[in-house]
């Protein structure tokens, strides 16, 4: 950690767990950001979209605020840049006509396998020094952390 890092994080010390993900989650950001010179890359919308959809292919618009806990907007615009880019298409269900169901493209897929490469080798630096146990305990925490979380927002 850099000097002001260090003061953010026993600013918020208080809040330990928030404090660390916080810290985290922005440094994943700047790390992502030397990475790639890949403007859609460096947005996280469509880091969380390429995520789901690479698993989950054939989603809502809907189905992705849900997931992503993202605004309807912030959805709706990122779908529409990364249509216009030919990464996603949406297309009528065929049960259904008034739902639009949305796929990567061939370009999307290559997009999130270097967003997943990138990711990757950002979590291999941080595991450095940490045991599969210690990382296993970890994760557990936060997992656990997260879902009481999502718990409580229902």
């Amino acid at each position: 950690m850099d000097e002001f890092e260090l003061i953010e994080y026993e600013a918020a010390s208080d809040t330990p767990v928030m404090a660390l993900t916080t810290l985290l989650s922005k440094i994943y950001e700047e790390q992502i950001a030397k990475k790639t010179n890949d403007a859609f890359l460096n947005q996280k919308a469509t880091r969380f979209i390429l995520a789901v959809l690479s698993k989950h292919e054939g989603l809502t618009q809907n189905d992705l605020v849900r997931v992503t806990h993202m605004k309807g907007s912030t959805i709706s615009v990122t779908l529409t840049k990364l249509e216009e880019k030919e990464m996603v298409l949406r297309r009528e269900d065929s049960y259904d006509m008034r739902c639009i169901r949305v796929y990567l493209t061939e370009k999307g897929r290559d997009l999130a396998e270097k967003r997943l490469s990138i990711l990757k080798s950002i979590e291999d630096e941080g595991k450095k020094n940490i045991t599969p146990k210690e990382l296993k305990e970890a994760t557990f925490v936060l997992e656990t952390f997260l879902k009481n979380l999502l718990e409580n927002k229902k």
